[in-house]
């Protein structure tokens, strides 16, 4: 488990969750609601941030990393289209104390846009302490464009004991890039070497665990792909990749890894197929890594090829789920594609177990996975319609639960019917 968490996030303007909306996350968190009422948009906002970090820039076009995020957002169209233009979309970030930063972090973002089609810039971009972000002054690690466009002040130690400190101004502060991202090159011209600033530390403690977020969408997994791939042997990946394709070379990676977790595999699958024998990633052709499913009584192995589309989704949700390696934050969005509902209990401990070990975020629309988590009530978030045109997202309240879940309702069923304690029915 990380020491580092993110805690919350909050945004302004941003398309239809442009009311403050304050989402706060726990180590499990199960979005639920219709289609259109912010679930993705909530989403996007983490993968944004991840973008803009670790995003690949097209040299050629120079393209920044933060360019491409924001391509993805919708460009200008992601301002609430009740809001003039023109105007800000802001994005904050909180991230919990641990041990050596008892106050926390809280990055806020707000990006400029002027018209449908105009280019979106950076307009405030600050890093500060988050338990003190309602004081007067709370102590910022730095504050880019809060005065002047391309221009900002980062925090510098008076002295070695590191007790108290300065601002020191920075210029040319790029608009199309996070001044995260930039720091070391804004800092050049400075007198102080960068391991005078509080941010050189926190910097890469914060990107750090950004670069390890992962966002799985099981409508962008490809089971073709997935069946036909024989990535190859040597290559280091232990994190399946968003369309699925390596799932072979990861298994085989993670078995070298942890002398365990092939027979946690192999437990996890037997699960959901009793009579399955061993599955185990093999080296074909030219050191090719392909996957065999072995069951009892029948000599000859399967190939995923020859497997169903559940049973292939089943494997790569345990090869990321189980892993003795997880993301720092792990986000799946409708992992229940093409799972049969005898095995969502299996799934859902799967997500519960994971969630013991790091932090994740899962959005669903099916009741019957939903069921399984009616004995963790209070980590599920309802996206439901505040007005005509904005969404607000809450945490279920288990104290107005218990009663129906005394008589027997389980989330799931709650769901279904529209019961307004849940909400989240499409009517």
């Amino acid at each position: 488990m990380d020491d580092f968490r993110l805690h919350s996030i909050s945004t302004q303007n941003y398309r239809n969750l442009s009311l403050c909306n304050t989402i706060d996350l726990s180590n499990l968190n199960i979005f639920i609601g219709p289609n259109g009422s912010g679930k993705s948009n909530a989403l996007s906002v983490l993968e944004f941030l991840r973008n803009c970090i670790i995003g690949q820039s097209d040299e050629s076009q120079t393209i920044s990393q933060f360019d491409n995020a924001v391509a993805k957002l919708g460009g200008a169209k992601m301002l609430d289209k009740t809001m003039p233009r023109p105007n800000e979309v802001s994005f904050q970030y909180n991230f919990d104390q641990f041990r050596d930063l008892p106050k926390g972090l809280t990055l806020d973002l707000s990006m400029y846009i002027i018209s449908k089609d105009s280019k979106v810039s950076i307009s405030k971009e600050s890093l500060h302490d988050f338990i003190s972000r309602q004081q007067a002054q709370p102590f910022y690690y730095y504050k880019y464009h809060d005065i002047h466009a391309g221009e900002g002040v980062v925090s510098v130690w008076n002295d070695e004991y590191e007790q108290s400190s300065h601002f020191e101004r920075v210029q040319n502060v790029p608009t199309d890039s996070l001044g995260l991202v930039t720091l070391y090159k804004l800092l050049e011209e400075s007198k102080n070497p960068p391991e005078r600033t509080p941010i050189y530390k926190r910097r890469r403690q914060l990107m750090e665990f950004i670069n390890r977020w992962y966002f799985y969408n099981a409508n962008y997994m490809n089971l073709e792909q997935i069946r036909a791939s024989e990535p190859k042997i040597g290559l280091s990946d232990i994190f399946l990749s968003p369309s699925g394709h390596n799932l072979a070379l990861v298994i085989y990676n993670l078995v070298q890894k942890d002398i365990n977790f092939e027979d946690s595999l192999n437990y996890a699958m037997k699960s959901i197929l009793p009579n399955t024998r061993r599955v185990r990633p093999i080296i074909a052709g030219l050191n090719s890594l392909n996957l065999e499913w072995y069951f009892d009584n029948i000599h000859e192995p399967f190939y995923l090829n020859e497997m169903s589309d559940g049973t292939v989704r089943m494997l790569c949700w345990a090869a990321i789920l189980l892993s003795p390696v997880l993301p720092s934050l792990l986000i799946i969005d409708e992992p229940e594609l093409s799972i049969h509902t005898a095995w969502m209990p299996i799934l859902a401990e799967w997500i519960k177990k994971a969630s013991r070990r790091t932090q994740l975020v899962i959005c669903t629309h099916s009741p019957d996975l939903l069921d399984n988590f009616t004995d963790s009530a209070e980590n599920v978030l309802a996206f439901t319609l505040s007005d005509t045109e904005h969404n607000v997202c809450r945490r279920l309240a288990l104290n107005t639960l218990e009663e129906k879940i005394a008589e027997g309702w389980k989330l799931g069923d709650l769901y279904r019917v529209g019961d307004p304690l849940i909400g989240g029915w499409p009517w």
